[in-house]
């Protein structure tokens, strides 16, 4: 019963971020607002960086990490702009260097995960712009 009350849940969250997005005139996820090649160098700089505590699979290796993946991925991602997520990143990760990537990197790593996770990549690069990112909602492929 738990797991059907999990899917429900999700089920919720997905329709009603995109009902939001849609009424905002904002833009999902799944209509593809990164490109491959930012996913690409987005997972370069993931396993680098990235992978020792959230694992090369997303799935954390580190109790203290979450999974950037499956019920870690739904329950942490989805529903929130995309520039919610960039945020949390760049002001927390990596653990012990907050801030110590560069915008550009930060935000490639947020178009690996999405992607990672299903996302369809598109014609044109996440920019490093939070106003931008805020208008961007993450809905599940």
């Amino acid at each position: 019963m738990t797991r059907l009350a999990a899917l429900a849940c999700s089920i919720a969250v997905c329709g009603f971020s995109l009902a939001h997005a849609q009424q905002a005139g904002e833009r999902t996820t799944s209509s593809g607002v990164f490109t491959a090649e930012q996913a690409k160098s987005g997972e370069r700089s993931f396993q680098s960086r990235c992978a020792g505590c959230h694992g090369t699979d997303l799935h954390a290796t580190d109790p203290e990490a979450p999974d950037l993946t499956d019920e870690g991925f739904k329950f942490g991602w989805l529903g929130k702009t995309v520039a919610n997520r960039f945020r949390n990143i760049r002001i927390a990760m990596p653990a012990g260097a907050p801030g110590s990537l560069d915008d550009q990197t930060y935000v490639d790593i947020v178009a690996y995960i999405l992607q990672f996770n299903g996302s369809p990549p598109g014609n044109q690069k996440l920019p490093p712009d939070v106003d931008a990112l805020e208008r961007i909602v993450i809905t599940a492929p």
